[in-house]
């Protein structure tokens, strides 16, 4: 006989979430206006699917795997909005071997890289694909296992660690640019 989910039993598992879900569609939501829409309609789905969870599994990891949907669908209606092309860094061979050498700089005295952390690191997020970001943020910030993230968004666990290593790559290679575009490094000659 299936079970009759309570709402008790739903908000005691969903109230110590309440901020870590929050936080994560901040960071994962395009347009900040919509958080507060995204965090609703994942509580919503996932009351409604509530007897589709089955008690002692990974509740996080199912909540989280109904943000993310939820995510996707928002950003891919917010894209469709703002189509913008942005540009392919790199194809300039020279410019990804002095990134690389800034990169190196740059790790040689990180707290410079503290100076950078501001709204241009949210838009370097922002370049990575969709899929990138949110495997790269589930990987470091929300520490779910590459199992985990493979079961949220729905694709091998091969090509998790595949967007999470590019999202680094890429992150990293905006990092150095930033700090050569700052003169926290200088640019090397050729």
């Amino acid at each position: 006989m299936p079970r009759k989910p309570t709402a008790k039993a739903y908000l005691d598992l969903v109230a110590p979430l309440r901020d870590v879900l929050y936080r994560h569609a901040r960071r994962t939501v395009w347009n900040a206006a919509l958080v507060d829409d995204v965090i609703q309609e994942t509580l919503l789905i996932a009351w409604r699917e509530f007897t589709r969870y089955e008690p002692g599994t990974n509740f996080r990891a199912w909540v989280f795997r109904i943000l993310v949907n939820v995510t996707f669908k928002f950003n891919k209606q917010e894209a469709r909005r703002h189509e913008v092309a942005l540009p392919d860094s790199a194809t300039d061979l020279f410019a990804a071997i002095e990134r690389e050498e800034a990169w190196v700089r740059l790790l040689e005295r990180p707290e410079m890289l503290m100076q950078l952390l501001d709204g241009r690191l949210t838009r370097a997020l922002q370049r990575l694909g969709e899929h990138e970001r949110q495997c790269l943020l589930l990987r470091l910030l929300e520490e779910f296992t590459y199992k985990d993230i493979a079961s949220m968004v729905e694709i091998p666990v091969g090509t998790v660690m595949s967007h999470v290593h590019r999202a680094r790559i890429k992150l990293r290679e905006r990092l150095a640019e930033l700090a050569v575009e700052q003169g926290l490094i200088k640019e090397s000659a050729r």
